[in-house]
């Protein structure tokens, strides 16, 4: 058995082996921003749904900020918050990102996952990228 890091995201890593292409993920926000082209990716259910990506450059909140997030994006959706994880990669522009429910892309900017769109916290998540905002207001909203 092989054990990974928990900095890794395993699918993209297994993937990436399995095409031979270069798999690269960082431990933490700060060494993901040493590369401009790298991500961010929050997944849920162990990788089950991609809630987000998006570029770090684009990205002026801290670790803090980025956990809060995910557990606030995951309590609307999987409300799971030991399959929840962020990851910082290298993705090709405008690639895919495997996970499952349709998995995630790379845009020029914030991507969101359909089902997380619909909750309507867009503005929300982009504030707190920005370091405008703490948390999301996230009572009442849930996609199931």
């Amino acid at each position: 058995m092989i054990w990974l890091p928990k900095y890794n995201g395993s699918l993209r890593s297994m993937m990436a082996e399995g095409h031979g292409s270069e798999y690269i993920a960082f431990k933490s926000l700060e060494e993901a921003r040493s590369r401009s082209d790298s991500v961010v990716i929050m997944q849920g259910d162990d990788g089950g749904t991609i809630y987000l990506t998006i570029p770090v450059r684009n990205v002026s909140c801290g670790q803090a900020s980025l956990n809060q997030l995910l557990a606030d994006i995951d309590a609307m959706c999987w409300a799971d918050p030991n399959m929840a994880r962020v990851f910082y990669e290298i993705v090709p522009s405008a690639g895919a990102v495997a996970g499952g429910m349709g998995g995630g892309r790379i845009v020029d900017g914030l991507w969101l996952h359909p089902e997380v769109e619909k909750l309507g916290v867009r503005q929300d998540v982009e504030d707190l990228l920005r370091g405008q905002r703490a948390r999301m207001e996230i009572t009442g909203k849930r996609w199931f």
